[in-house]
């Protein structure tokens, strides 16, 4: 499980996958979460989870932003130290961009880390001899609370139902799934509102998001990848994950205050650069037959995650003349500008797809 995907070259000089490869068609769509799902460690699609992935977007009161984060790895607690082993929080507070705090330097590590169900919760929790401040995740398919001791405090709902991805491949498939939470609490003392990710990522034996067996890196796929939500002042709400980029590989999932979902592969986007062709400026798209636009906040940069090829920058995702007002959103993501600025399909033998207007159920199904 090493290497690119294999591919050739038809007679017309077109790359044609290999056997088994999709040309990272993904497949998307709502689930429903249960504690014996999450609780489950066994392989899903002959992957093993990867990571608990505790990250997103709260705002105080001054509208100062905060983005904790923290990923849990899943094999064996204890068996290996992490290459991400502590908690990160940054925030812009009395700054133009994101910083991270000193909280994350007194943190517990995620070494030898505790797992389990716990009565009607699904618990990590940090090693009782670990140094530094302990940290605690709680679960259940409606809520969760995440806290890091002495720094932060937060707790919250899910937005129904659950959203997963996969995308498929011999040597480099990710399935993603993800339970987006509002939530409210206390941050370095303040108080605070938002939205997190509480999401698990499975990947081939010995992969790791970013680092090892991922597609959307080693076959530089992703031109921009989204989680967000937004939470309207009139109490509807659209939540999902955006994610498009090079061959077949791109897709949009959304769900609303009804919990209704919808989702389309069907998906486009340009992203623009500043001068230095790194962060981006913006992001136009055209997903469900409609234009969607990205609005990079003003502070939502975060250049203390390092000189990564996907630096990470917040801000808003909404319709273009969308009028309604937002209350509560986050929409933190990232844009890799080595894999383009417009998808590309570098595979064009696989076949093409074709789109017809038919619906073969009904719409009350």
């Amino acid at each position: 499980m090493t290497g690119q995907a294999e591919s050739h070259m038809l007679n017309n000089g077109q790359k044609i996958p290999g056997m088994g490869e999709y040309a990272f068609q993904p497949v998307v769509g709502a689930f429903q979460p249960t504690l014996e799902s999450m609780a489950n460690l066994d392989p899903m699609m002959g992957m093993d989870p990867e990571g608990l992935y505790l990250w997103g977007t709260l705002r105080d009161e001054d509208g100062n932003m905060y983005c904790p984060m923290r990923r849990i790895p899943f094999d064996l607690p204890g068996a290996k130290k992490d290459t991400r082993r502590y908690f990160y929080l940054q925030h812009n507070v009395g700054a133009d961009h994101f910083k991270l705090d000193k909280a994350g330097r007194r943190s517990a590590p995620n070494d030898g880390h505790l797992f389990g169900r716990e009565g009607d919760k699904i618990v990590w929790r940090s090693h009782p001899d670990a140094p530094g401040n302990p940290f605690l995740a709680e679960w259940t398919p409606e809520s969760c609370r995440w806290v890091e001791e002495d720094t932060m405090d937060i707790s919250g709902t899910l937005i129904k139902p659950g959203l997963q991805w996969y995308i498929p491949s011999r040597t480099a498939a990710m399935s993603y799934v993800a339970c987006i939470m509002q939530v409210e609490g206390t941050i370095l003392g303040r108080k605070v509102r938002g939205l997190i990710g509480f999401d698990v990522m499975y990947m081939y034996a010995g992969g790791e998001c970013y680092v090892t067996k991922d597609a959307l890196v080693q076959e530089k796929l992703e031109l921009c990848w989204y989680t967000w939500a937004t939470i309207y002042k009139d109490g509807t709400l659209d939540a999902g994950h955006f994610l498009i980029g090079n061959d077949l590989m791109g897709f949009a999932i959304l769900t609303n205050e009804k919990g209704e979902v919808r989702f389309t592969y069907d998906v486009d986007c340009e992203v623009t650069f500043g001068p230095d062709n790194y962060w981006h400026t913006g992001i136009k798209a055209k997903m469900f037959g409609e234009d969607y636009e990205f609005l990079p906040d003003p502070r939502g940069r975060m250049p203390e995650l390092g000189p990564i090829p996907n630096p990470q920058l917040d801000g808003r995702w909404q319709k273009l003349g969308e009028t309604r007002e937002p209350d509560v959103w986050f929409a933190w993501g990232e844009s890799a500008s080595a894999h383009g600025s417009k998808p590309v399909q570098r595979l064009p033998g696989v076949g093409q797809r074709i789109i017809t207007p038919l619906d073969r159920f009904s719409r009350d199904y």
